[in-house]
């Protein structure tokens, strides 16, 4: 079994077994064209990325039969509430990866005895693509005019966090930043 946790909650802790998840490569898209009458072919004005969904294949291990195993779907069931909004997944096998989104879709379970298989699924809606701590060496200016490149490994384009800081206790006066994209 594979150990995750929802919103910094194990599933261990409430009895819920993570047999696999199932990650998309890439979320589906969604193509903008248009077919022109009397003209071949279509004119495709690019795309974009829709949700991507999780789908989480479970087992609920219970002690006994019954209240048990009623008081661990009940778990189940407040942990992936969608009401509370999105939530954040990790996974033991996937360190340092954050995936946040919803449970969206139905839940059934399959009753054997003491235990319940199920699968969650989980909609990446807003961000489909899961965060991730990176790893980027500070930069101090002590210098003023000063240009600083800051370099993302990451694998999707995304806009730097700038966090300024003043130490001193003289006021900055005239601070520009220029928040430039390289155009490929």
């Amino acid at each position: 079994m594979i150990d995750a946790t929802a919103d910094g909650k194990s599933f261990r802790s409430i009895g819920l077994g993570l047999k696999k998840h199932n990650i998309p490569v890439l979320p589906p898209t969604r193509d903008y064209s248009v077919e022109i009458a009397g003209r071949d072919g279509e004119i495709d004005f690019g795309s974009t990325y829709g949700p991507r969904v999780i789908n989480l294949e479970c087992v609920i291990m219970a002690d006994d039969a019954t209240l048990d195993y009623h008081r661990r779907v009940a778990q189940v069931a407040a942990l992936f509430n969608s009401k509370k909004g999105d939530i954040v997944l990790t996974f033991e096998d996937l360190p340092g990866r954050r995936y946040i989104g919803r449970y969206a879709g139905t839940m059934d379970i399959e009753k054997i005895i003491f235990d319940g298989e199920l699968t969650i699924p989980f909609k990446m809606g807003e961000h489909p693509f899961p965060e991730s701590a990176e790893n980027l060496k500070e930069i101090v200016i002590t210098n003023s005019p000063q240009t600083v490149s800051v370099t993302s490994s990451g694998d999707e384009k995304a806009s730097p966090l700038i966090v300024l800081t003043n130490q001193g206790t003289n006021v900055i006066r005239k601070f520009r930043i220029a928040n430039e994209y390289l155009i490929e």
